[in-house]
């Protein structure tokens, strides 16, 4: 049978990693450093009562799960759960201007007697738009990045498509400058934060 400093070592990484959360992430959340955090998953230091209280309402957990052998996370579903409901909604919201948009097609031709199938390729920058909306909140940066490309090309191939008797292909250089400039943007490194003051044995998790 593991020692009860065991068990709370691998209870303190299974459920860091559950959270997909960093040592450093998570030591900005208690306002201690990630070398004591690291310290606590290493064994060297057993984190007090306080901060396992503290721990245990950022992961949505009761404190005695810090105890148990093979604990499974409660968060874990949550979160699960939670990332399917913004996916869900962020798809429905997509679905729902494709509707609108076909809608407007079908009375177009049977009313309007005309053919606006450009409507169809207008579709595609506005999901990208709503996916850059939707990313803001719930998203990663890099898929950010990932939309405003997909945003930008579409567009121009909206114009091009819309205009396509004038064969203005040179459109598309435009989207040149603006995809370099993504790229470069992607690359920009956030500066670390700055680790919070305190005395050396709340630094060290001591």
């Amino acid at each position: 049978m593991k020692e009860i400093k065991e068990i709370v070592c691998e209870n303190l990484v299974n459920f860091r990693k559950s959270n997909k959360l960093t040592q450093l992430e998570l030591a900005e959340k208690v306002g201690y450093s990630d070398k004591a955090v690291s310290r606590w998953e290493k064994g060297e230091v057993t984190p007090d009562v306080e901060t396992l209280d503290r721990l245990a309402k950022i992961y949505n957990l009761p404190i005695s799960a810090f105890f148990e052998e093979n604990a499974n996370p409660v968060s874990e579903r949550k979160n699960k759960l939670q990332i399917g409901n913004k996916l869900t909604i962020a798809l429905l919201s997509i679905v729902t201007v494709w509707f609108v948009i076909t809608v407007i097609y079908i009375y177009a031709r049977i009313i309007a007697r005309q053919n606006p199938w450009q409507i169809f390729v207008l579709g595609a920058p506005i999901s990208f738009a709503l996916a850059i909306f939707f990313n803001f909140f719930w998203g990663s940066r890099i898929y950010g990045f990932i939309y405003f490309s997909a945003l930008i090309w579409s567009l121009i191939a909206y114009f091009y498509l819309s205009w396509l008797e004038y064969n203005m292909w040179i459109i598309f250089f435009i989207g040149l400058p603006l995809q370099i400039a993504i790229v470069l943007m992607a690359n920009l490194k956030t500066s670390p934060k700055k680790k919070k003051s305190g005395s050396e044995k709340k630094i060290l998790g001591e």
